[in-house]
């Protein structure tokens, strides 16, 4: 028998809503008063920016290859 512990969590569909509506309207308050800019505030908002990708490549999806790709 295992002894992992598993964390269940439940989604609040309208929690989330009501956060990312909020999220969007400070992000545009920012760009209205000149606190950030749209690219900088897309950078911020880049669920892979905080990830290293520069090494890696897309050869194929699925079994077709990616044209360009060497």
């Amino acid at each position: 028998m295992s002894s992992r512990a598993y964390k269940v969590e439940y989604l609040d569909v309208l929690g989330r809503a009501i956060e990312k509506n909020l999220s969007r309207e400070i992000d545009q308050f920012y760009i209205e008063h000149g606190v950030a800019s749209e690219h900088s505030i897309a950078i911020r908002n880049d669920f892979f920016a905080a990830l290293d990708l520069s090494g890696f490549k897309i050869s194929s999806i699925g079994r077709r290859p990616v044209h360009g790709v060497e």
